[in-house]
């Protein structure tokens, strides 16, 4: 582990790490992983149902609502049963959060490709069949995903304590999962042919395939170690002695009255709508605004590729000499703003890739910069409480990125309810020929695209400006409490 010789500052011999790159590379895998999932999600599922199938925007968009509410019990109740229960293998073996990852992953793609199978045929009966299924299958997809992300997020900084060896997980993570991302984007709309319900079946068992290939990625780097389950034991202890074992609502209340979580979450939500919103409108920026087949898409995140990959290394060194989570992550969220203001009046596809690759660079920043601003979060509550307890907080900011996912769908189908859109319209000539407005519903595109995610992300990024105090020196001091706590 790493030695501080004064404060705020890092060490200047050679950094040592607890676990070798191999590890860590496996766990930074893990966005890979999680990426090539919902990121295919993100760029098919609203446009599958909507345009695809045709149910009525206003069904899809209360689908979502619904999973929405659902959200709100499922992800901070999955966060507080992973702290507060303890299942018998994790008394007989010691493992905590591995047989959930192993199950949840597996689940996760299955439950992917539950949202495909239902009928694609729409009727006036047919329309209420089709949104139930929708609505179970996204309630079932949000379970296992939960599961798997909860415990796999709560591994990082119980595994990974120092911030050189948390920053170069997270250098691994962050190239891994832009890969995944557009691993996304480029390889399963190969299988799709636009308006065609049946290849996004097809698709979708693709990214099934590929997904359980990169599971076994992962899974070196999400083994828990002697040491990790000597903590869990400590923990375990800890709690059955009736210790800080508090309520869901008292422990509620005690997480979301803390500034600095609800700081970091707030950045998170925004480049979060940001991101997720400018995936899901990927097939509408291709389809309605350049006119071009579904694969155009893995060019647009080709670019995006491009511009991250440039700035992953440029990011870490930034870091390391600056040494400050705080200040890089307001200046990613600042960057992120100023990149969507040119999508509101590019017109080419060349223009597009320009955008993109720029937008690469921002989101390369938020993505480095999430789970250790996360990480010192969690240093902070565990130097206040004596004892870590990661999956609570984890389970709020998994609920608060289901939140965006939701809020997306709402701003989607309002947007193309007031501006003339026409669902079950699977190309442009279709939507000239049946909107009322074409050209607003086609502007209607940009304002999803860019100008929302634009002002959620400005404002997401004064908040955290406004809540978040972690300076350099108060993480030093909160490594040297834990290491003194012996957590």
């Amino acid at each position: 582990m790493e030695t501080v010789s004064t404060l705020g500052k890092e060490p200047k011999q050679k950094p040592k790490y607890e676990y070798p790159k191999i590890i860590m590379a496996s766990y930074g895998a893990r966005e890979l992983f999680s990426q090539w999932i919902t990121a295919a999600f993100g760029f098919t599922v609203f446009f599958y149902y909507e345009s695809v199938i045709g149910l009525d925007v206003k069904l899809a968009a209360l689908a979502y609502i619904i999973y929405q509410i659902w959200n709100a019990v499922n992800d901070p109740m999955t966060g507080y049963l992973m702290e507060r229960v303890h299942f018998p293998w994790e008394r007989r073996r010691g493992y905590r959060r591995m047989p959930f990852m192993y199950a949840g992953g597996i689940l996760w793609l299955l439950s992917y490709l539950m949202i495909y199978l239902g009928p694609t045929t729409v009727t006036d009966t047919s329309q209420w069949k089709i949104f139930a299924w929708y609505v179970v299958s996204l309630c079932l997809f949000d379970v296992f995903g939960t599961i798997f992300d909860v415990n796999a997020v709560s591994l990082y900084p119980e595994k990974f304590r120092g911030l050189r060896e948390r920053r170069m997980v997270q250098t691994f993570g962050t190239i891994f999962g832009i890969i995944g991302l557009v691993m996304a984007a480029t390889i399963p709309p190969l299988f799709i042919t636009t308006g065609v319900a049946s290849t996004y079946r097809n698709s979708a068992m693709v990214t099934v395939g590929g997904g359980l290939v990169l599971f076994l990625l992962i899974i070196p780097g999400i083994f828990e170690g002697p040491r990790v389950r000597e903590m869990y034991k400590r923990r375990r202890e800890i709690i059955d002695s009736g210790n800080g074992h508090d309520g869901f609502f008292a422990t509620m209340k005690t997480t979301l009255s803390n500034r600095r979580f609800v700081g970091k979450i707030i950045l998170f939500f925004g480049y979060q709508v940001g991101v997720v919103m400018l995936q899901t409108s990927a097939l509408y920026i291709v389809t309605y605004l350049l006119d071009a087949p579904a694969s155009t898409v893995s060019l647009l995140l080709g670019s995006m590729l491009v511009g991250a990959l440039i700035s992953v290394p440029l990011w870490m060194v930034i870091s390391q000499r600056v040494n400050n989570n705080r200040l890089l992550s307001l200046v990613g969220g600042f960057l992120l703003v100023l990149t969507f203001i040119p999508m509101i009046f590019v017109k080419s596809l060349a223009g597009w890739i320009i955008c993109i690759i720029f937008f690469g660079v921002a989101l390369g920043n938020q993505w480095f910069m999430d789970p250790p601003t996360m990480g010192d979060v969690l240093d902070d509550v565990a130097t206040r409480t004596g004892r870590r307890d990661p999956a609570i907080y984890i389970g709020y900011q998994a609920f608060i990125f289901k939140l965006g996912q939701t809020s997306i769908a709402t701003v989607i189908a309002v947007v193309h309810t007031i501006t003339g859109f026409v669902s079950g319209a699977p190309s442009l000539q279709e939507l000239i020929a049946r909107s009322p407005s074409p050209d607003m519903a086609l502007f209607g595109i940009r304002i999803h695209s860019a100008i929302v995610p634009a002002v959620v992300m400005l404002i997401a990024t004064l908040l955290f400006w406004r809540l978040y105090d972690l300076t350099p020196e108060k993480v030093m001091k909160n490594k040297e409490k834990l290491d003194a706590m012996g957590i």
